[in-house]
């Protein structure tokens, strides 16, 4: 069990909290640092014998309190007065109350400074006996605007603090919460392509959520290659054990019928026809089954689909000339390939076979070739179509659509196998309504270049 402390979300909270308090302050120091705190400077001498004539005076100087005005713009910012007592030294109570720091530094100074302060000019210290006072004279204009340059400059520093900073915490946050999770994706989809080891490098060992997901994962992998592992040795299993009885079972009908009277007899065309339905349902489904288990290993080679195309007519016609009258190749850009050739040609033979049985007119085969290297083969009927809401549901195992269509033999897996075997090799099937009549299959598949050791490339068609 997961102890509190091991918390993710907690651990996120303490890990923001830091890095931002950490941000915090260093964007405080170093905007303390860029800001260059104003210094004392040596007073002017122009400014020096302007003032001194006025501090001459024992009774004058004595008089000067905090607040007082000498001359000009010049007012006494802090006074120390030779009684002793609490009262000795005398501030200005503004100034008093934010720069009380600078006033008394200003006062211990040996010679008369001049310190900037952002609500005036402070010079002094002028001494008289044992007196000292501190005077202060509101700032010029091009002193004004040089301090608020001065403050824009240290607010700048410290905006850039902040937004590396915050660039810093975004990357360790990357690294720290963010990789794992793209780990777990990538282990998801191997886990979906049927890995049974996923590489989750240290993740399982976290003690957080993050390691509790990544340890499900490896358990969910190892049950499906388990379950996997069951069902295609059921797979082979299943194959055998249908099979043989289904072959001892034609072959005994053969030789019932060879050794009957009447080779028209009703039920043993019967038990005939249903013995042979139920040996395509068998390998529809076995078919179906390998599909989905990733049995079916791909061979890939250069396809001529013109050509395939045209053998798959041929093939049509000599098992039933209904089908090679019914069936039209259109002029087209037929491209060549490199895909599984039975695989594909197992995709237009179903979507054929589909379109022959359920209608009674012309079957036309089109194709297109696209921009995006991929290219499209169209198997079009002219039938009365399917209704829009069971478009979508062609393609579910066993559906077989609208009862008063002419279903003789098929058992509704027909398209599954062709939508499942088109994945395999990177196709899309889908379906829609001819707007002039008729279904519409489109096999969208990824125009291939074959190797150099293929046959040369070439268009065939218009």
């Amino acid at each position: 069990m997961m102890r509190w402390y091991h918390s993710l979300t907690l651990r996120l909270l303490l890990l923001f909290w830091a890095l931002l308090l950490a941000v915090a302050a260093s964007g405080f120091l170093l905007a303390m640092w860029s800001a260059n705190p104003e210094t004392p400077r040596p007073l002017p001498a122009e400014v020096r014998d302007i003032l001194s004539p006025l501090l001459t005076d024992q009774a004058t100087f004595a008089s000067l309190t905090p607040g007082r005005l000498l001359a000009g713009e010049y007012r006494v910012a802090a006074a120390v007065t030779p009684e002793e007592g609490p009262n000795r030294l005398q501030l200005e109570p503004n100034l008093a109350n934010t720069h009380r720091r600078e006033l008394m530094q200003q006062l211990d100074a040996e010679e008369p400074e001049k310190l900037r302060l952002p609500n005036g000019m402070l010079v002094g210290p002028f001494t008289l006996g044992n007196q000292r006072i501190l005077l202060i004279r509101p700032l010029s204009n091009e002193e004004r605007l040089d301090f608020q340059q001065h403050v824009e400059e240290a607010e700048h520093a410290q905006t850039l603090v902040l937004l590396f900073g915050s660039l810093f915490i975004a990357v360790l946050l990357g690294v720290w919460l963010v990789l794992p999770l793209k780990r777990l994706t990538k282990a998801t989809r191997e886990i979906a392509a049927g890995a049974d080891f996923l590489h989750l490098k240290r993740l399982p060992k976290r003690s957080d959520e993050l390691g509790e997901l990544a340890r499900a994962l490896e358990t969910a992998a190892h049950d499906l290659k388990v379950s996997r592992d069951a069902q295609r040795r059921l797979l082979s299993d299943v194959s055998h054990e249908l099979r043989s009885p289904l072959a001892r079972m034609q072959v005994a009908l053969m030789l019932s019928q060879d050794d009957h009277d009447d080779a028209t007899n009703s039920h043993l065309q019967q038990l005939s026809r249903d013995v042979e339905r139920l040996s395509t349902i068998i390998e529809r489904i076995l078919s179906l089954s390998r599909l989905e288990n990733g049995l079916v290993k791909l061979n890939p080679q250069t396809i001529d689909t013109y050509q395939l195309v045209q053998t798959l007519v041929a093939d049509l016609a000599y098992v039933d000339a209904n089908y090679g009258e019914r069936l039209l190749v259109l002029d087209a850009n037929w491209p060549v390939t490199a895909s599984d050739e039975e695989l594909l040609r197992l995709v237009i033979e179903n979507l054929v076979r589909n379109a022959l049985q359920y209608t009674a007119g012309l079957v036309e085969l089109d194709c297109a070739v696209h921009d995006d290297k991929t290219f499209t083969i169209i198997v079009r009927d002219h039938g009365d179509g399917v209704p829009e809401q069971q478009l979508e549901q062609l393609f579910e195992p066993f559906f077989r659509g609208d009862p008063s269509r002419h279903h003789k033999s098929g058992v509704g897996l027909g398209m599954t196998l062709s939508l499942r075997a088109a994945n395999v090799i990177g196709g899309v099937v889908s379906a829609r309504n001819h707007p002039e009549g008729g279904l519409e299959i489109s096999i969208r598949l990824p125009l291939n270049t074959p190797t150099q050791d293929d046959e040369q490339i070439e268009v065939r068609g218009s």
